[in-house]
């Protein structure tokens, strides 16, 4: 067995919401466009996503290790008070935009707790957003009206219904903010 491979290959993980292989949720992780990092409820890093050209590098021997460890000492205070923060119930998540590398970058931990509330430890969530910050710059959505203006008719082809220009036709029950529908 490799160490690419999980460790109970033909095992299967069953959710309320469905099954999965083992292998089919390490490939998940590995196919996710973001990076994923967990830190347990005693504070050493547990598990992360293994994706190529991650923006944080991770390796094998950093499980287990402390969050000292495995975080520039600059800022290790504000991640120590963030999971503190956790702990206590005071917060749930917080998202930290930041430049790495000369890549807008958003980062996102967020309070990893059991059904009952107790706290099992801190996920870190870290996904490059420059082709979303990119799309939207170049109008590739409206995020004030959504999808739902009219399609000018002069400019509608001949046929209509195979073109990809041509809007579809909103209802006209529709949260123009949000493009959720109203009663």
């Amino acid at each position: 067995m490799s160490d690419d491979e999980p460790f109970m290959k033909d095992a299967h993980v069953t959710f309320p919401s469905g099954t999965l292989t083992l292998t089919e949720l390490q490939q998940i992780f590995k196919t996710i466009p973001f990076e994923l990092d967990l830190v347990d409820a005693n504070d050493r890093f547990g598990w992360y996503s293994d994706q190529p050209n991650r923006n944080h590098v991770r390796s094998k021997n950093q499980i287990g290790k402390t969050l000292a460890e495995i975080h520039p000492a600059k800022i290790l205070p504000a991640i120590k008070s963030l999971i503190s923060s956790f702990k206590a119930g005071k917060r749930d998540a917080m998202t930290i935009p930041s430049t790495q590398n000369g890549h807008k970058v958003m980062t996102t931990y967020y309070a990893l707790r059991d059904d009952e509330g107790t706290y099992l430890g801190t996920l870190e969530c870290t996904a490059n957003v420059d082709q979303i910050i990119t799309m939207f710059e170049n109008g590739a959505f409206d995020a004030i009206s959504g999808a739902s203006s009219k399609p000018d008719k002069a400019a509608a082809p001949a046929d209509a219904t195979t073109s990809a220009s041509v809007k579809p036709k909103m209802p006209g029950n529709t949260d123009t903010t949000t493009g959720a529908s109203q009663k």
